[in-house]
């Protein structure tokens, strides 16, 4: 198939869309499909072979700035080597709207991918209007975790299809181990929503329960609440056991998860949770918030711990911190049962809803149900 992927997040920027959506391509390739990918990431890199286009945009954050303009030139780049396919990630990026848009317009058949939670109500209210204007112009609507499936159901009033981020188990199953006390390891970014700062608590109260000298934590990731975080660890004078990491590459992470004892996730809307994966597959322990998708990935006291609170993350970190055996037991059960996230399975995934899609054909808004296209109620034509 010649399948085109719409993504404002994209190589070289660093973060979990990125890699996911960097790894669908390649993995597309390699099994013979030729992929075109539509991004607004400024010098994007990509894997070779997969054919990439930058589309010049005013940014807001990370998504382009709304533009319905720009759907006639994605209808023309779209034309232009006519795909099979168009599989436009993100619900709220206008670039991924007006690609759906573009799609329809040509009669090409589109999936949309939501890897976010629709939360809080907010959110969830502009979600729904968005899926009534726009994105219910997909043929098929798919979603990386179920907690995100029934959020982007709820919103838009009909079927979504669960398709897992994956990951090559292979890549990430060499470890070594800590050698030197307990070492917690942080990967998320430095924005509020995320909560980085309960990290340093986290850490001041392992550091409070273990033996001197014993726990050290590295954090991975940068954004704006930096500042705040290096604040409040001087404050507590815990600067010297906790390390900045900034941003850093997948190779770069795989080698810290090979010497962590841990991984720690403050924050509480994860739709997904890759770096959770991530840890699971390299046989690390994690603590995590039970909420979004965290725990159709991580199971309370067998793969690490689930909190409910801040409160109740801080002595989560500090239990398992602090208890060798635990820690022991989850790095041993950690790795099991990834198989369903595996990348061979997961490219299968697509490729059916590839196909689902293109069955649909044009007008449908098709929701599928083993296999069986059925009208969306929420159809507009351009």
């Amino acid at each position: 198939m010649r399948i085109a992927l719409v993504t404002d997040w994209w190589l070289p920027r660093i973060g979990g869309i990125e890699s996911q959506v960097a790894d669908l391509a390649a993995m597309l390739a390699s099994r013979g499909h030729a992929v075109r990918v539509l991004t607004t990431t400024e010098r994007p890199v990509g894997p070779s072979g997969i054919q990439i286009d930058h589309i010049r945009s005013p940014m807001i954050g990370d998504v382009a700035a709304p533009d319905l303009r720009r759907v006639a030139d994605l209808a023309a780049r779209l034309a232009d080597g006519r795909p099979d396919v168009v599989h436009a990630h993100g619900m709220f990026s206008p670039l991924a709207i007006g690609a759906l848009l573009a799609a329809r317009r040509l009669d090409v058949p589109s999936v949309s991918t939501t890897h976010s939670l629709l939360r809080p109500w907010p959110v969830f209210v502009a979600a729904t209007a968005i899926f009534r204007l726009f994105s219910n112009r997909a043929n098929v609507v798919t979603a990386v975790s179920a907690a995100a499936a029934n959020d982007a159901r709820r919103a838009s009033g009909r079927e979504v299809v669960q398709i897992p981020n994956g990951v090559h188990l292979d890549e990430w199953r060499a470890r070594s181990g800590s050698s030197d006390g307990v070492h917690i390891v942080a990967i998320t970014r430095l924005v509020r929503k995320k909560s980085p700062v309960d990290l340093v608590y986290a850490l001041h109260e392992a550091l409070r329960r273990a033996p001197p000298g014993r726990v050290r934590m590295t954090l991975v990731g940068d954004g704006p609440e930096r500042s705040r975080i290096e604040r409040e660890a001087a404050r507590l004078n815990i600067s010297g056991h906790l390390a900045l990491r900034g941003a850093c590459t997948r190779a770069e992470v795989r080698e810290l998860l090979a010497t962590a004892s841990m991984l720690v996730q403050p924050g509480r809307h994860e739709a997904f949770g890759l770096a959770l994966l991530e840890a699971r597959a390299a046989g690390v322990p994690v603590v995590a918030m039970a909420s979004g998708g965290v725990p159709e990935l991580v199971e309370d006291r067998r793969h690490g711990l689930l909190a409910d609170t801040a409160k109740t993350f801080r002595a989560a970190v500090a239990e398992l911190a602090t208890n060798d055996d635990l820690r022991a037991r989850c790095a041993a059960a950690a790795p099991q049962g990834l198989e369903r996230f595996d990348w061979q399975r997961v490219i299968a995934d697509h490729e059916a809803a590839y196909a689902r899609a293109a069955e649909g054909g044009r007008g449908t808004g098709a929701l599928f149900r083993n296999g069986k296209g059925l009208p969306s109620p929420f159809h507009h034509d351009c």
